[in-house]
């Protein structure tokens, strides 16, 4: 019982210092939005230049994605990749890269079951948002999967489950 309360703070120190390390290191341009709420956590852009009003039809639909899965998580974005974790049923929980240009799959990848799915409210989907650091990508799945996988190619570096 000692062992699994030191692995979970353990676990919750590496995330707060994954969010820490991503909002000061600067790595990112800063029109990204690499982490829930954007590159100071305070939801709030710097884009400038933005229309006061709207044209009568609204703004052109350049692309859209209607199949990314289920979830509550919020997309973050660096560069010219849009990343976001979903979910499709109970035992696939993912990270996905698309592309800004096309909203087109650049990679795929499964971190876990979907987590507590007969919990009161019962909400069992994806809820976390990745974070971005440098070259790579952090997700916290809702069954306590926590991955480190490649920015670039998805490929997971490191997982450890911190519910186990």
């Amino acid at each position: 019982m000692k062992s699994r309360l030191l692995n979970s703070i353990a676990a919750l120190c590496f995330c707060f210092l994954v969010v820490l390390t991503a909002s000061v290191t600067g790595v990112t341009s800063s029109s990204d939005w690499p982490q829930w709420r954007g590159p100071q956590r305070n939801g709030t852009s710097k884009e400038s230049g933005l229309l006061k009003q709207w044209p009568a039809g609204g703004p052109k639909l350049l692309w859209q994605v209607n199949d990314i899965g289920d979830g509550y998580s919020t997309p973050v974005v660096v560069g010219k990749r849009i990343y976001v974790m979903s979910n499709i049923g109970m035992e696939n929980e993912f990270v996905q890269a698309l592309s800004t240009e096309n909203g087109k799959p650049i990679w795929t990848t499964r971190v876990g079951n979907v987590g507590n799915p007969n919990q009161n409210p019962p909400y069992p989907k994806a809820r976390s948002t990745p974070t971005v650091d440098g070259n790579f990508i952090y997700a916290l799945g809702s069954d306590g999967d926590l991955a480190c996988l490649e920015l670039k190619s998805g490929k997971i570096r490191g997982q450890k489950n911190i519910r186990k």
